[in-house]
């Protein structure tokens, strides 16, 4: 059986992120040509590429490699510029299954890792003086129903009982008139809230590659990978639509897309195609009420809506399974973001603040911007960073389960280490449940309609 093609398509949605007409920074090529040859060739221009870029020339010194990156489409143009610019470590919702998989240590592991993305990301931002909107800020989880609330609240017992986690220091669990006061939602018995980071991801991801190209990167848009091949000496050969490179190393920044370039990965990293949402207070409205927090919003594990309040008072909100999940063909395995999903998904976000906060109720919004994108879901719903068994500088960063905003950056740090000091990836620091290996690759079982709660409702339809 033949490996699918998955390729980003053309003229995808108008994303919030992408909405500044006078932007031609995203379809910046450095030079005209393609380069011939490169020391190391970086596939995919979004978050994961551009900060394996700058990891490699903030730790290379004065004499860094020649690095090129190439982008299919324009820059953070796929997952990274269509999510809810949310920099959110709550893990704390899948702890449960972590420490029964993983054990203590490895679980707690996950936790420190992510938390660890605020400090590292806001530093790098700062030092470069990147212009995204940055705002470091609570997240706060609002549980409203008796299953998100029990699973909550068992997940927080166990976390207490962990001796290796260094978050539980910044978690605060609110219960009953506290729990709605605090995060104001009437219907909210449970909230709890963490550090947590909003910013506008494709400004980040120009600030980061500004950076690179003064430090001698090439960029390449709309350049499209159709082919690696690994030569006898283990460099390796890329074919794209605008020709052919030469590279000594090669790094799979391509999330969603990246078992077409890499098919051991197919059933391992799976396209998912999501939805998201830029929602305004109508031009009656001088000012929106402020949320102080960003937001989930828990029904249970597969259904809730992900939310930041930004500086200018738009609310960014995502999410919307119940439009899209029963038709599984809309959004499992499929990449195409040049569409929206069937349904009123518009309608649904232009009452969302008013059915969700009490502060909102007296206050009239419209969606201006809808759009969808693809994620790269992991099986085992945790990212693969590495490098390629049986595949030499090959290097792997990618499958983050819509969930890269606070496992990208230092994931990213440990691929610049493995190439500059030609160390294995056990060597790095990151999470020992996030190194690609070949047993995992062996073991790694696809079960993403289950967790995604397509298996449960296929099965209630039929009965």
């Amino acid at each position: 059986m033949s490996t699918p093609q998955y390729f980003p398509v053309a003229n995808p949605t108008v994303s919030f992120w992408h909405s500044e007409k006078d932007d031609e920074f995203k379809n910046i090529r450095t030079t005209p040509e393609l380069p011939s040859e490169t020391d190391i060739l970086i596939i995919g221009g979004g978050y994961a590429g551009a900060a394996v870029g700058y990891w490699t020339y903030h730790e290379a010194g004065e004499n860094p490699p020649k690095i090129t990156l190439v982008e299919s489409r324009f820059l953070a143009s796929g997952a990274t510029g269509r999510n809810g610019g949310h920099l959110k470590p709550d893990y704390y919702r899948e702890y449960l299954k972590f420490e029964k998989d993983l054990g203590l240590k490895e679980a707690a592991s996950i936790g420190n890792f992510e938390h660890d993305h605020l400090s590292a990301l806001k530093q790098a931002i700062e030092e470069l003086n990147i212009d995204c909107d940055f705002v470091l800020t609570r997240a706060c989880n609002v549980h409203l129903t008796k299953k998100s609330v029990a699973s909550c609240l068992k997940a927080m017992d166990a976390l207490r009982k962990n001796p290796y986690s260094k978050v539980l220091d910044d978690i605060q669990v609110q219960i009953g008139k506290n729990a709605e006061i605090t995060s104001i939602c009437e219907d909210s018995p449970v909230s709890l809230t963490f550090t947590a980071g909003q910013l506008w991801p494709y400004k980040m991801v120009k600030g980061f590659l500004k950076y690179c190209i003064e430090k001698g990167m090439n960029v390449q848009t709309y350049t499209t990978v159709t082919k690696v091949e690994k030569q006898k000496d283990d460099t390796y050969i890329v074919t794209t639509n605008r020709g052919i490179i030469k590279t000594k190393k090669v790094v799979m920044a391509t999330n969603a897309y990246t078992a077409t370039l890499v098919p051991e990965f197919e059933d391992k990293i799976v396209p998912v195609k999501g939805t998201c949402s830029h929602i305004k207070v109508t031009d009656k409205h001088e000012h929106s009420p402020y949320l102080s927090n960003t937001y989930g919003i828990c029904r249970d594990f597969s259904n809730h809506e992900y939310l930041i309040n930004r500086p200018d008072g738009t609310i960014i909100v995502g999410g919307a399974k119940p439009y899209y999940l029963a038709d599984k063909d809309s959004w499992y395995k499929n990449v195409d973001d040049s569409t929206l999903f069937k349904g009123d998904v518009k309608g649904w976000y232009s009452k969302f603040m008013q059915k969700n906060f009490y502060t909102w109720k007296n206050f009239e919004t419209e969606v201006d911007y809808l759009w969808t994108g693809i994620l790269g879901y992991s099986v085992d719903a945790l990212p693969w960073i590495g490098e390629m068994p049986g595949s030499p500088n090959k290097y792997i960063v990618s499958g983050f389960h819509g969930h890269g905003m606070p496992r990208i950056f230092l994931s990213a740090k440990a691929i610049a280490e493995m190439m500059l000091n030609d160390i294995p990836v056990e060597m790095t620091g990151i999470p020992k449940p996030f190194m690609l290996n070949a047993e995992r690759l062996a073991k790694a079982k696809n079960n993403i309609l289950e967790e995604t709660g397509y298996t449960k409702l296929s099965r209630e339809q039929k009965l």
